[in-house]
């Protein structure tokens, strides 16, 4: 909790690509880009919860192995490449807060396709909120 605020970090993570079948789980330095985001989760102590929301087995098994919690799998209608991030973000925040039995004041997207992020960046925006 930061300031009195409950943050849910999700991380969205489709089986589906365009070009790169699977990417997700494509290693960097021997971790899955699903995994590099987990641990950048785990590493952000003020993350309440961190989860991902995937409509691949696989891919959600990879999250749960490095720390993410998976709880339900994504539908087919919100997994295409043309679906809204903000619509797949809604739907994974209804989930968590009735897995969790309570309510979030922040999401933070961390999308596994962007495993340079720097901790400070999301903090700083964070507190900026």
């Amino acid at each position: 909790m930061y300031k009195s605020l409950k943050i849910i970090a999700i991380v969205m993570a489709r089986g589906g690509s365009k070009g790169i079948k699977l990417k997700n789980l494509k290693k960097i330095n021997g971790t899955s880009l699903v995994g590099i985001t987990a641990k950048f989760c785990q590493n952000i102590k003020i993350f309440d919860q961190s989860i991902i929301s995937t409509d691949h087995d696989l891919i959600g098994k990879e999250g749960r192995l490095n720390g993410l919690e998976f709880f339900f799998k994504r539908p087919k209608n919100i997994s295409g490449s043309l679906v809204a991030d903000e619509e797949v973000l809604r739907h994974a925040l209804i989930k968590a807060e009735k897995y969790f039995k309570s309510n979030f004041d922040l999401v933070v997207s961390l999308p596994p396709t962007s495993p340079l992020r720097k901790k400070n960046d999301i903090l700083k925006a964070i507190k900026k909120l």
